[in-house]
């Protein structure tokens, strides 16, 4: 079948992201499908773009990604799907293939975007195994087969289970080549950096945060690409596109441990000039491990400590306490690793007092960049939105499309100013 995949995304928050998630779903059809791509991120006029291939390439299956519903700015908030809409509304007119939509994104509130966008079909959750299962069942229309697929069944959506790949190492490794990645790479984004290339080691978590999608996206088990394997493929990409900088997108680099260390020793085993990132979780500090991503090529660290006080962090439910966050980045220290930060204000007991606990603990650290968040975007079947339709900050019915947040009622009006100050003496911290 002729397949035309399309990207949408253009938002370049810090860096640009290449589509990695959907460089792996074409990596795993390109093979027995006629496969097009286009990726809208440096497109002068996508939607020129997007008729022409469409009349040129004659596709029989449109299949779309949503990888971010909004920007998660509680105070600013700007939604994504809308432009996704202009593109669907195009699609309608240049082609009769069905649309598909994927993505994480997409995958967070499913039926919700079905019905605003109005597509034919979706894939909820790791598109590799239900977007081939798809394929196959093509023919025969024997829908509920596909694992993950969204269909109109009468005159309802239908939701079949999902399912995740177990074996990773089964998948060919993600199809950059559809994506210019040397562009990617030396592409500036809203913070005035090099471009990443995006790395995915491994899938899952199991961790229980309040508030965080990954658990349902990809599961609670962690399932992980064999070291070598993955080493492997940054050797490729140096070789093919000369690409030296990667970010490793695992939601725990430094989980499990053994895992990490043996990724490490398999990067610094290449003997190229790679420069890497990755994101610590502070409840596994390891002070070998952090030796090793520095020797290895690794050149900053993002912790996601979320916040300095104890009750926060509990209440946040990060598996982790203010002690671990300070041995953590007096290890990172150490090591002589650079790093950033997260904090995240407004979780359920948040106070202006532990807002400024949080706040001179980094002071203390002084970390390269941090990030600061006001509100916590509340998603469907957490139990952040469990706890917000209980307080009354979201109903029941609240499909949670268009994004609602919790903020803290005590550092509600006082916390705008309170950042602005903050902000003054600390140019490296952003919000």
């Amino acid at each position: 079948m002729r397949i035309l995949f399309i990207s949408p995304n253009r938002l370049r928050l810090i860096v640009p992201p290449l589509p990695s998630g959907l460089a792996s779903v074409v990596a795993a059809v390109k093979d027995r499908h006629e496969v097009r791509v286009l990726d809208f991120m440096f497109a002068d006029d996508p939607l020129t773009d997007l008729r022409r291939l469409v009349a040129d390439f004659q596709p029989q299956v449109l299949a779309l990604t949503l990888r971010n519903l909004d920007n998660q700015d509680s105070r600013d908030p700007v939604c994504y799907f809308p432009e996704m809409k202009e593109v669907v509304t195009t699609l309608r007119e240049l082609s009769s293939a069905p649309i598909v939509m994927g993505g994480a994104g997409f995958s967070i509130v499913p039926l919700a975007l079905m019905d605003y966008l109005q597509a034919d079909f979706g894939v909820v959750g790791e598109g590799e195994g239900s977007f081939r299962a798809f394929l196959a069942a093509w023919k025969d229309r024997d829908w509920a087969k596909v694992p993950g697929l969204v269909w109109r069944r009468g005159d309802r959506w239908a939701m079949n289970p999902r399912e995740q790949v177990m074996d990773l190492e089964n998948l060919p490794p993600p199809a950059l080549k559809y994506f210019t990645p040397r562009v990617y790479q030396e592409a500036e984004g809203s913070a005035k950096l090099p471009g990443m290339i995006p790395v995915q080691s491994r899938r899952g978590c199991p961790m229980q945060c309040i508030y965080c999608t990954t658990p349902l996206l990809e599961g609670t088990q962690v399932r992980a690409w064999p070291p070598e394997e993955v080493a492997a493929w940054l050797a490729v990409w140096n070789d093919r596109w000369g690409l030296t900088r990667f970010y490793f997108v695992d939601n725990m680099f430094n989980y499990p441990l053994d895992y990490a260390r043996r990724l490490c020793l398999e990067i610094k085993s290449l003997n190229l000039p790679l420069e890497w990132g990755c994101l610590i979780n502070p409840a596994f500090p390891d002070q070998e491990l952090f030796h090793l991503i520095r020797d290895s090529g690794g050149g900053m660290a993002q912790v996601g400590n979320e916040s300095g006080s104890e009750l926060v962090l509990t209440n946040l439910g990060k598996g982790f306490g203010r002690e671990q966050v300070e041995l953590t980045l007096r290890l990172l220290q150490d090591a002589d690793l650079p790093f950033s930060c997260f904090l995240m204000m407004g979780a359920p007991g948040e106070t202006p007092d532990t807002v400024k606990e949080s706040v001179a603990l980094l002071e203390q650290y002084e970390p390269r960049l941090v990030n600061l968040t006001v509100g916590i975007r509340i998603y469907p079947g957490l139990p952040l939105h469990r706890r917000a339709v209980a307080e009354g900050v979201v109903t029941p019915e609240d499909p949670l499309l268009w994004p609602k947040f919790y903020l803290a009622p005590a550092i509600r009006e006082w916390i705008w100013d309170y950042l602005e100050e903050v902000t003054a003496r600390h140019p490296n911290w952003i919000f």
